[in-house]
């Protein structure tokens, strides 16, 4: 019992400091977003791309080497970080892993934007930092899943992929930083998640009563994680489970 009450204080431990380095980072992102060089070169190119200069911020980050940026126009305000690694990496080679940031802005964009951009943007950095966290072999079963990179090339490997334990991690953290910056219950905001996944689905093809027992299996694994991992959040599923038989 002893060591079952360290290994989760250390759990915890570790996810606070995830935590932290989430905010640093999406706090170094943001004011490089508000450079006039880097708005600048964006607005004339509609596209930039560069390294933040961060080496202090990640130095005790073990298996994060660099954070890259992505600035690509649209009209939306968008962000989305990738945890990039080499296959069957040794822990060395973990050590040179990067995460990639895109981010979607419109040209011109103001710094009032970026009260819409955070949350995304800290969402998905949590995310990314959960991953470089996670062993080698948890996330190589990821790959082996959806061999060829599409995730919705069937409904089999869509569902394979979040149900993983790796990602059902990750998507769990991320939504769980989304309730504390937004004060939103746990249940509605993980429901709004698989809303977006499930109009992925509709938009590749799948039809609604195709998706629905997957939607329902994804929902079941991340929500039975989120109350296991993160008892205290604010949870809005009793009233919903009572009326079900």
């Amino acid at each position: 019992m002893k060591l079952l009450f360290e290994n989760w204080r250390q759990y915890l431990n570790e996810g606070r400091e995830l935590e932290q380095y989430t905010t640093l980072i999406s706090r170094e992102i943001v004011e490089a977003l508000k450079d006039e060089d880097v708005k600048g070169a964006f607005n004339h190119n509609k596209q930039v791309s560069f390294k933040l200069i961060i080496e202090d911020v990640l130095k005790d980050l073990k298996y994060v080497r660099d954070v890259y940026i992505n600035m690509m126009e649209s009209n939306m305000v968008f962000a989305v970080a990738k945890y990039e690694f080499d296959l069957d990496a040794t822990e060395e080679q973990r050590k040179n892993s990067d995460i990639v940031v895109d981010i979607v802005l419109p040209l011109n964009y103001k710094n009032s934007i970026f009260s819409e951009l955070i949350p995304e943007l800290k969402d998905s950095l949590r995310h990314e930092l959960e991953h470089s966290t996670q062993p080698t072999e948890m996330l190589m079963v990821i790959q082996k899943e959806i061999p060829e990179g599409d995730v919705w090339k069937t409904l089999e490997s869509a569902e394979a992929y979040y149900t993983n334990e790796a990602e059902t991690k990750a998507h769990v953290v991320g939504i769980y930083k989304k309730i504390k910056m937004r004060k939103v219950p746990a249940g509605e905001a993980l429901d709004r998640e698989l809303t977006d996944i499930y109009g992925t689905g509709l938009h590749r093809g799948y039809t609604e009563e195709e998706l629905k027992p997957a939607m329902e299996k994804i929902r079941e694994y991340w929500r039975y994680y989120m109350q296991s991992r993160f008892p205290h959040a604010e949870m809005d599923w009793e009233a919903e489970d009572e009326t079900n038989p």
